[in-house]
């Protein structure tokens, strides 16, 4: 059975999650993270802030909720009431624009998506979040890549803070550029038809996976890689990501029996 984690900013902790508060510390940045800090939840999965200036490409600034254009060198303002859990994501980019997350609002629908590929090569944008050991955590997310000029690749990298690796990911939808549904090893590429960032709706495609939370895991970290892009400004583009946990389906047995699924006898 699918428990889904909320892909917002608010929602009800699940009442089966660890209670210990062991500390994490982080390869990226120098904060350590308690697990009592952190959600159950992914927060923010489709990029959206209210009062956020969209329109175009702006990168914000997590922490402090200002934001640019990207081709400017300082920030032009700050959104009013900013609440950085509630945005949810970090980056670790560390030049142009340190530390930024870059948004874009250029489909003709106004969808909002985040682009992975801000300033710097082999950028990512991630959450951490808290788990309970033994949990699997599913994700699901679109992707496509930023024009029919160059195929975009990306990968989901799951783990304790500083110590993610690939999970392999499934393609569940296809745009019709001649992709097909089914496995894809632990990249994820999407062709797009548009000639650029604001032909975007047509292309997207749907990607799955699963992760193991390991013993002892109460933090993990959910980190979206730009492995490969046009050039370090432009690529992977990706939006309405999702997680979910998997929980054994408890039921009340007939006879001599209990437990789950499978059957487990006393």
């Amino acid at each position: 059975m699918l428990a889904p984690l909320a892909a917002c900013s608010t929602g009800t902790p699940d009442p089966r999650a660890a209670s210990s508060s062991p500390v994490s510390t982080s390869a990226v940045g120098a904060r350590a993270v308690s697990d009592a800090d952190l959600p159950e939840y992914l927060v923010n999965g489709d990029f959206s802030y209210p009062g956020a200036p969209w329109g175009g490409a702006w990168d914000i600034w997590p922490d402090t909720g200002q934001y640019a254009t990207v081709d400017t060198s300082s920030p032009a303002g700050r959104i009013d009431g900013w609440d950085a859990k509630r945005f949810g994501w970090s980056s670790t980019q560390t030049v142009g624009h340190a530390s930024v997350v870059e948004l874009q609002n250029r489909s003709a629908s106004g969808n909002i998506y985040a682009e992975l590929a801000a300033y710097e090569k082999n950028t990512s944008i991630y959450q951490d979040i808290r788990t309970t050991p033994g949990t699997m955590l599913v994700w699901r997310l679109r992707h496509t890549s930023l024009n029919k000029d160059y195929l975009d690749r990306m990968s989901v990298m799951i783990g304790a803070p500083g110590h993610e690796t690939a999970t392999q990911a499934t393609r569940v939808s296809v745009n019709g550029l001649g992709d097909k549904t089914g496995p894809v090893g632990t990249v994820i590429a999407t062709p797009s038809g548009g000639d650029d960032r604001a032909d975007t709706d047509p292309w997207w495609e749907t990607y799955t996976g699963e992760y193991l939370v390991p013993a002892g895991q109460t933090v993990t970290r959910l980190r979206f890689l730009n492995v490969d892009s046009r050039s370090s400004t432009l690529g992977n583009l990706l939006d309405d990501i999702v997680l979910g946990r998997l929980y054994p389906l408890h039921y009340d047995g007939n006879g001599n029996t209990w437990g789950s699924t499978p059957e487990q006898k006393q």
